[in-house]
This record gives structure tokens, sequence and C-alpha cells, in this order.
């Protein structure tokens, strides 16, 4: 399984990352995050959910059943919002994300950003400082790249991503930028 995990992992990205039409290549991106996710024993999730006034949509919504070789860490219900772009994204998406995530009444949030967040440090300021606003509020912002995911060869390898980064966030009072 790990050589077909690593090969669809990679297939995705080369997808997501060349693709010529930039709403294939961000659906590549979702896709990618889908398949993850539905590797996970006990997650369940619903796509590209837009709300009744056409204002905000979620990528991907995780039922997480929290089973023991799962995700038993992460809260029931999470968001994950996906992000291709070329180049990184700034703090703006992030701080509408979060209000995203508080808006469906969750407590955690994976913003799973391709190439990050912005490399700019007023714009990594802004991020730790909105990172850290919202996990005063009670919400959790896990930031994820296509680097991490290139690493990954196994479905726990995805889990540990994610707690590793869940933990960081606890220890660090912010969003973890790499």
């Amino acid at each position: 399984m790990t050589g077909f995990f690593q090969a669809r992992i990679g297939a995705y990205l080369k997808r997501a990352k060349n693709h010529t039409d930039p709403r294939i290549r961000g659906r590549y991106y979702e896709n990618l995050l889908a398949y993850l996710l539905e590797s996970v024993p006990g997650c369940q999730i619903e796509r590209n959910s837009l709300n009744n006034y056409g204002t905000e949509e979620v990528d991907i919504t995780v039922a997480n059943y929290r089973y023991r070789d799962g995700l038993p860490m992460l809260p029931e219900l999470f968001l994950i919002e996906c992000k291709n772009w070329s180049a990184p994204v700034d703090s703006t998406v992030l701080g509408y994300f979060v209000n995203v995530v508080v808006d469906r009444g969750c407590t955690l949030g994976v913003l799973a950003a391709a190439n990050g967040i912005t490399g700019r440090q007023e714009h990594r300021d802004r991020a730790y400082a909105i990172g850290t606003s919202a996990l005063v509020r009670g919400i959790r912002i896990l930031v994820i790249t296509s680097d991490d995911l290139a690493g990954l060869t196994c479905p726990q390898d995805f889990i540990d991503l994610l707690q590793s980064r869940n933990l960081k966030l606890t220890a660090n009072g912010t969003i973890f930028l790499g």
C-alpha cells in the first residue's frame, strides 16, 4: 500500500501544480486532501458546501468519529480550506478562514496552503497574531503545505502530521508555519 499511496499523492500533486487552468489545479488539490482524509479511519467528508446565502464555500467538511487509529485528538467536526496558489497565501486568507470556521460553529480548521503563508515578515507577523487570537477564542487552525504532503508514505503519516501540527499549535500558542 505504501508505494501506491505515495504514487497517488505524487500524481495529485503533479497535476495540481502543472495543469494550465487554475480552477482545475485547485480541484486536484482538493481531490488530494479528500483522498487523504478518506484514508483516515473514522473520517467522513462533505465537499464544496455553500452556505444558504451563497457567501461562503467550504472546500471539505470533515466528520471525525475519533477512532483510536484515526484522529482521536481532533474534534468531531472540522473544516479544510484548500489554496493551491502558485505563491504563498497572505494573512488575509487566514483571517477569512478563521471567520468561516467560527461561522460554521467549528473549533478546528485546516488550511492546506500549497506554498504556505507568505514569507514577508509583515504578513507572517499578522498570521501569527491571527493564529494567537483564534486560539484564545477556542479556534484551532492547522497549516499544512504541499511539501508536507509530498513526504507522506502512508495514511499514518497524514495522521501524524495533523496530530503534530495540533501539538505545535498548543505548544507555541499560535499557528505553525514551519
